[in-house]
């Protein structure tokens, strides 16, 4: 996979259609691509969420979206491998929620899916480039731990600043406080 410019914005196809079933069964509410309010995930129902994406993919297969609800879905039901694939190919169309959370969800290992820093590093760095404020803080956040020390290619000092200045209006006061220690660790 070739890694997008630090200004890559995702194809307007891979973010643009029309509201569908898959949106409203399946939008998770921290998406900030989402077209919809969103369900939590208590509330999705599965089959009827995972039916409803799989039509919208197969209809649509140029939007990332859809692929990336769908993965969400099949992730909740325990359908792990097809989930990351379905991530992968959202990631792929450039969509910066489903960077996000193949990083979070290899961070955590979470239903077994190992952990693997080095793709952490990649989807973090990529969903920040496109402006997701959760993976900006979790990346510089990580970089300045130390944690990406010795892996090719990660960002450097000043892209790091603009990742942290450009969440910087998406935290709380605690988040705020936050980033003025990366800032600080970062000079």
């Amino acid at each position: 996979m070739t890694p997008p410019s630090a200004n890559a914005v995702p194809p307007a196809a891979a973010l643009q259609a029309d509201v569908t079933d898959c949106d409203i069964l399946a939008a998770n509410p921290p998406d900030p691509d989402r077209v919809v309010k969103g369900v939590p995930r208590t509330e999705v129902d599965l089959p009827r969420a995972i039916a409803a994406c799989r039509a919208a993919v197969a209809d649509r297969p140029d939007v990332a979206r859809f692929s990336y609800q769908l993965g969400r879905c099949l992730f909740y039901a325990g359908q792990t491998e097809e989930a990351m694939a379905t991530f992968k190919r959202a990631a792929e169309l450039g969509y910066r929620q489903a960077h996000f959370i193949i990083a979070y969800i290899r961070y955590k290992q979470s239903s077994g899916v190992p952990f693997d820093l080095k793709e952490i590093e990649y989807h973090w760095r990529q969903a920040s480039r496109l402006d997701h404020f959760n993976a900006q803080v979790a990346y510089v956040t990580m970089a300045v731990r130390g944690d990406f020390k010795g892996l090719p290619d990660t960002a450097d000092k000043a892209e790091m600043r603009s990742f942290v200045e450009k969440a910087r209006p998406h935290v709380t006061f605690a988040g705020d406080l936050l980033i003025e220690n990366l800032l600080a660790a970062l000079k």
